[in-house]
């Protein structure tokens, strides 16, 4: 029969207890995002609309229509409307709420690892002020704000039930990838990220349970207000594997590496230089939307998230884009989304990169069909892949990536072809930097795992790795004196007493020395102070076992001998030892 332990019972109970825990959290995330969603729309329709009178397309899941007529009123006006909003936001984010600004998505990785705090009204001004930054014409994502928004919450439940920080951590990773799949419509896809948007080549396991039901409820409740319907629609064909169609694939992989590195190095060199401008924080949102209303004026791609004119493309559609701007869209939507958020504009790389990717896609689809004069490639494939590939490569998330457009545009038949690029992007992109400044390589080097790492560390860790070997000795017949005088010149506490065949038969330590009268010292020998039978380890034990026998017994040091037969000392193992040892390994 087997039964329960009390630890058992206790891990079982903190799991269904934060499973719980993440239903709220989802009903939270899938509020805001609709909220989020509604006031998107209301500040385009202000910014971009009344003012500027463009009224950008849409995905078909958001209402977008082919009969779409591009028309831009007052076009000289981007520059001075983006440069609004993003002093509007610059007011609001240093006032309210500095951790707001920027990649809410970083900020999110940055609190998980860190320990920071992320609080509901963060969560508020993130959600205003990304409506404003992209409804104003700043190039940003969506993503970025549901991250940060969702990623509150959790932390808030979790501040307001005073659990533990692993707990707190765990439903701000839910609430994160609540956030990215209530206002992506991509619920599995949200818990995935997440577990795997914190590292590079990791996942926080632990988040990925709750992660999904989190998402999953955020999904239905967001969906009860704007629809359940794919963010894109799509008619992706079957592949057909034909030699032409791999080759394109696998070069739009290495093409999809090298924009997601160049996106990566103009996103970090423009973030420096505003970093170094000499102006108030406050104003520095305003000239990057400046800048990018400039992109703005040469190509409508650049203009907000641009989400309907990717939509346009998966239809292979080209009325108002015409080739060379197509490739010159490439750089400059780069540049806009780089001046929007390394500024202090507001909201996310997610939704810039998808962006980016979809245009790199149809724009080598386009060169490849003219080149072998016909229809070779399907556009919106290619639209769609080029997605996948560079965010994948810009963001080391291929998992969560690869599900999320899959989701967003229900094209599962791209699935072979992307797998093709997004592996060959990957690879060649890196781990070195991505768009997402905080994220680390594994758990191994997260904040939070370090007491994970410790232990860690010493399972694997043997005495013999780390234990004295050229130890100071003792005969029984030895005086006190002489200990005390060894253990002077040597700093050290505590002398093993071996007989003349080199068995331990004891050990004198600083305290026994102590209580010896010092006129006595010299004739009192240091078997009548000694330690019989002192506890002693084994060269092949872990240096965990050994901790939890110094612990759980107040010892500091102990006689490494061979086995606790012959008692035959090798070395000699001490608290320090095993703590200079985790200082060498960097955990301490």
């Amino acid at each position: 029969m087997f039964y329960h332990t009390p630890i058992m019972i206790k891990e079982l109970y903190e799991i269904r207890k934060l499973l719980f825990l993440s239903v709220p959290v989802g009903i939270l995330a899938g509020l805001l995002a609709a909220a989020f969603l509604y006031t998107l729309d209301h500040c385009t329709l202000f910014f971009l609309g009344k003012i500027v009178g463009y009224y950008p397309p849409k995905p078909a899941g958001e209402g977008g229509s082919s009969a779409y007529a591009f028309f831009i009123s007052h076009k000289l006006l981007i520059p001075f409307v983006a440069a609004l909003g993003g002093l509007i936001v610059g007011c609001m984010v240093y006032l309210l709420a500095p951790e707001a600004a920027g990649v809410g998505t970083d900020v999110a990785i940055k609190a998980f690892h860190y320990g920071l705090p992320v609080g509901l009204r963060s969560s508020f001004v993130k959600l205003v002020a990304s409506a404003i930054t992209i409804g104003s014409g700043g190039a940003s994502g969506r993503e970025g704000p549901m991250a940060l928004i969702g990623a509150g919450v959790g932390r808030w439940l979790g501040e307001v039930l005073k659990l533990t920080q692993n707990e707190k951590n765990i439903l701000l990773a839910a609430g994160l990838g609540a956030g990215i799949g209530a206002v992506f419509r991509a619920p599995f896809a949200g818990g995935i990220l997440s577990a795997e948007v914190f590292y590079k080549e990791d996942f926080e396991v632990e988040a990925l349970i709750p992660g999904f039901v989190a998402s999953i409820v955020a999904y239905l409740v967001a969906g009860s207000f704007v629809g359940y319907k794919p963010l894109f629609k799509t008619e992706i064909p079957f592949p057909h594997f034909s030699t032409e169609e791999i080759a394109g694939y696998i070069v739009l992989g290495i093409t999809s590496a090298f924009v997601a590195k160049l996106a990566v190095f103009i996103f970090y060199r423009v973030k420096e230089f505003f970093r170094e401008l000499p102006v108030h924080p406050i104003l520095k949102p305003a000239i990057g939307g400046f800048l990018a209303g400039l992109c703005g004026l040469i190509t409508p791609l650049s203009i907000g998230n641009s989400y309907g004119w990717i939509q346009f493309f998966m239809e292979n559609t080209f009325l108002y884009i015409s080739l060379p701007v197509l490739i010159l869209s490439i750089p400059l939507v780069i540049l806009a989304f780089s001046f929007t958020l390394s500024s202090g504009g507001s909201g996310g790389v997610f939704g810039p990169s998808l962006v980016i990717g979809g245009i790199t896609g149809a724009t080598l689809s386009l060169l490849f069909n003219d080149l072998l004069g016909g229809n070779v490639f399907d556009t919106g494939t290619m639209t769609v892949v080029g997605m996948i590939s560079v965010f994948t490569a810009a963001a080391s998330a291929p998992l969560s990536t690869i599900v999320l457009v899959t989701e967003m545009t229900q094209g599962y038949n791209i699935l072979p072809y992307a797998l093709l690029s997004l592996v060959i992007a990957h690879n060649l992109a890196g781990y070195e930097r991505t768009l997402f400044e905080y994220q680390l390589l594994n758990r191994l080097e997260s904040p939070i795992h370090r007491d994970e790492l410790k232990a860690y560390i010493l399972r694997i860790a043997k005495v013999k790795d780390v234990m004295t070997r050229n130890v100071v000795t003792l005969k029984p017949d030895a005086s006190v004196l002489e200990a005390k005088r060894i253990m002077a010149e040597k700093f050290i506490a505590g002398i093993p007493i071996v007989d003349d065949e080199g068995r331990v038969i004891g050990i004198v330590t600083t305290s026994d020395v102590l209580k010896v009268e010092p006129e006595k010292m010299a004739v009192t020998k240091v078997e009548k102070i000694m330690t019989r039978k002192p506890m002693c380890v084994l060269p092949d034990w872990n240096l965990l076992e050994v901790i939890r026998l110094f612990v759980n017994n107040g010892y500091g040091r102990a006689p490494v001998v061979t086995d606790f037969e012959t008692m035959k000392l090798v070395g000699m193992i001490s608290r320090a030892d095993i703590a200079r040892y985790l200082v060498k390994k960097g955990v301490v």
